[in-house]
């Protein structure tokens, strides 16, 4: 009797004790409580969200942000921000999303037991306007035109011949670079809101190729006729700075302004052809080394690097290439004749829009970071003339004929608009969207 009262006792205090060893888990704990806050601040590429967290469940937030998609239901598996740790509001801002698009937006919590999710709103972004200027022939002359949206006005009444190629909107003031005959002689000229300035007196030829707004400042790039040779001049808000001194000829093609330094791009006679150049603050560099000819034909500056794309003879065609800090790099091969119209960077990406063909009839391309696209079949002479990229979006301006007839036309992400019917020669040869 005594050992089994033993035995039983002992049996007891193990087994309480083996009890009270196991580890003690006293925390009850759940997602985090959050709600998605109001959609603010939308844009045609962007949008300002956020959440707020009421609880985190019992467990540490580790991760908060917002997803969103053009589906319902968007989940951290797809686009999203990390906005931070913990409990309370944020605030999230949406980038790179396409235009006229809706998305569907829900804010999220994650702590060690999951991801929890706010209620779903949704919104759209805003549609932005498209600016594409050039010309269009009526009758015996040509006429500067500007497209918004697809809407045209003239510039000019077509008693002289005229003709748009540079557009650059800033706040709601639209400025465009060109030029208009005045019976005998062509006159640089900048029209602002369709009120014209003339830059110069039209003594000689002179064309406006480019403009460009920074800040209060309003920039053009223009050559002129100095009676034997042509020079490049920059004028700014009025006053007239030649680039070059007209022992050679020059021809201008861009101008583009960063902080304080002023980029222009075109080239100069140098014998026995030109050469491509940019010119900063008037100091002029050669982008080419020969023997062929060249022409830089844009210039985009993003951060610290300067880019230009160049056309440059190899003996047989113009090979498409791109200029960046010094190091020149090849689009095309030269078995076609090719070439190239303008630049655009937008973070990593590098456009650039041209041609390449047999000369007579060239397909519309774009290149993204060297890679061509091709806009147009090539069964009609075409050409794209000018790049814009605003968020996930890539307009180009530019024109194909059809029957011998040049069509001005409009790409967004390479679907094709038409500006005019075919009746009259018309050319879009620059595009702006804001």
């Amino acid at each position: 009797m005594r050992k089994l009262f033993f035995l039983t006792l002992l049996s007891i205090v193990f087994f309480n004790c083996k009890k009270n060893s196991a580890p003690q888990n006293n925390t009850n704990t759940s997602l985090p409580n959050i709600t998605t806050l109001a959609i603010t601040s939308i844009t045609s590429t962007t949008a300002v969200c956020g959440g707020s967290i009421s609880s985190d469940g019992g467990a540490s937030v580790t991760a908060r942000g917002i997803c969103w998609s053009t589906t319902s239901g968007p989940q951290i598996s797809g686009s999203h921000t990390v906005d931070g740790t913990g409990t309370g509001s944020f605030n999230s801002n949406i980038t790179g999303i396409a235009s006229g698009t809706t998305y569907f937006v829900r804010a999220y919590a994650t702590n060690s037991n999951g991801t929890a999710y706010g209620n779903e709103i949704s919104f759209t972004t805003t549609t932005p306007d498209i600016y594409v200027v050039g010309y269009e022939k009526i009758g015996v002359k040509y006429v500067a035109k500007v497209w918004k949206n697809g809407v045209v006005s003239s510039l000019t009444d077509g008693t002289n011949n005229a003709a748009a190629s540079s557009v650059f909107v800033s706040g709601t003031d639209v400025y465009v670079g060109g030029y208009e005959n005045n019976g005998t002689k062509d006159v640089a000229k900048v029209w602002k809101n369709g009120i014209a300035t003339a830059l110069t007196n039209g003594t000689n030829n002179a064309h406006v190729y480019s403009v460009f707004i920074s800040g209060t400042d309003v920039y053009a790039t223009f050559d002129e006729f100095n009676g034997s040779k042509y020079l490049i001049k920059i004028w700014k808000n009025g006053t007239v700075t030649s680039l070059t001194n007209g022992t050679y000829d020059a021809v201008t093609q861009s101008i583009f302004v960063s902080g304080t330094d002023v980029y222009v791009a075109g080239a100069e006679y140098s014998g026995p052809d030109y050469v491509a150049k940019i010119w900063k603050n008037g100091v002029p560099t050669s982008l080419t080394t020969g023997p062929g000819g060249s022409y830089s034909q844009a210039v985009f500056v993003s951060g610290t690097d300067v880019y230009a794309v160049v056309d440059e003879y190899n003996g047989t065609n113009p090979v498409a290439k791109i200029w960046k800090n010094g190091a020149l790099t090849a689009l095309t091969s030269g078995a076609n004749y090719a070439g190239t119209t303008g630049v655009f960077v937008s973070g990593t990406d590098v456009y650039v829009t041209g041609y390449e063909g047999s000369g007579l009839i060239n397909s519309a391309k774009i290149w993204k970071n060297g890679v061509a696209t091709s806009l147009t079949n090539g069964s009609n002479d075409a050409k794209a003339s000018s790049i814009y990229a605003l968020g996930v979006d890539i307009y180009v301006s530019g024109y194909e004929k059809a029957g011998g007839i040049a069509i001005a036309k409009i790409w967004k992400n390479g679907v094709v608009t038409s500006l005019t019917n075919g009746t009259n020669n018309a050319e879009g040869h620059a595009i702006f969207v804001k």
